[in-house]
């Protein structure tokens, strides 16, 4: 049969399978909470009117995952986007000077056993070069191809062990350099291993996209530096972790909660912001 980019599709390979899909609330496998504290601040001597914050919640169901339900200490707003973001709004009508305002925010996100089948991307979906992610670049496209194997499954390990062995992890960076920059330094953090991967698998025509989430074993309250990016490439009609910087590869992937898919435009009302954004003047801490 058939796979992407010429080769046989990963699950004939490997014996891997994809759940069936079920009703939401029969969702097998075992359960996370996860617990945010927001901290919202009045820095100013002046009483704050119509300030709003936006937070990006677990992604509402995914192959791995979905969301069962949230809980919020204060009145709020949920919706979810075209790309299956779950966004949480909080109004605050007014907030003295400075003064501050605490809301808890707990998630309980159901993990499926196996990952479910999901519909191939459509058209040109998650294969073009994007911001940071240079898909078409002369060195990104040299590499891909002498990583290129017979299968899908064969290119997809080739990529995930060049780019674990061949890039030294570089700690956190403020501000990200993208797959192209990654390959030159050979070094970076989660998020360029994210984007050389999902760039080398781009370039071969594998679907690919980076996720941005959290990487818990049990239920947490995770911390602003556990934040955490990583790959997710479509093959054998499943979105599978790719994980190069963590060694996550030929998993489950059932410890990856996903709250973000990178794109450079925005889809919702947070724009690029990375997990939550401010509209006015209030300072967040989470």
């Amino acid at each position: 049969m058939k796979g992407l980019a010429g080769g046989l599709v990963l699950g004939a390979e490997r014996g891997w399978t994809a759940a069936v899909a079920q009703d939401d609330d029969t969702v097998s496998g075992p359960k996370r909470q996860l617990r945010f504290t927001l901290t919202m601040r009045n820095p100013s001597g002046d009483t704050l009117t119509d300030q709003t914050v936006w937070m990006y919640l677990p992604l509402k169901d995914t192959a791995t995952q979905h969301l069962s339900s949230v809980r919020v200490s204060m009145p709020h707003q949920l919706s979810v986007d075209p790309l299956g973001h779950s966004l949480l709004r909080l109004q605050l009508p007014s907030l003295a000077a400075f003064s501050s305002k605490v809301a808890t925010v707990q998630c309980e996100v159901a993990l499926r056993a196996e990952p479910l089948r999901t519909p191939a991307p459509a058209g040109t979906d998650w294969l073009t070069p994007e911001r940071w992610i240079e898909s078409d670049d002369a060195q990104v496209r040299t590499l891909a191809m002498t990583l290129k194997q017979d299968t899908t499954g064969q290119t997809l390990d080739a990529i995930y062990e060049w780019v674990s062995g061949q890039l030294t992890y570089a700690g956190y960076l403020a501000d990200p350099i993208g797959a192209r920059q990654a390959l030159m330094k050979r070094s970076g953090d989660c998020t360029e291993y994210a984007y050389l991967c999902t760039a080398l698998a781009r370039a071969l025509g594998i679907p690919a996209r980076p996720v941005g989430g959290y990487v818990v074993s049990s239920s947490a309250a995770p911390r602003a530096e556990d934040y955490h990016d990583w790959t997710e490439v479509y093959v054998d009609g499943n979105w599978r972790v790719m994980d190069a910087q963590k060694g996550c590869w030929r998993d489950t992937g059932a410890d990856y909660i996903g709250f973000r898919i990178h794109r450079p435009v925005a889809s919702n009302a947070l724009g690029l912001a990375t997990r939550f954004k401010v509209d006015g003047s209030v300072d967040v801490r989470i």
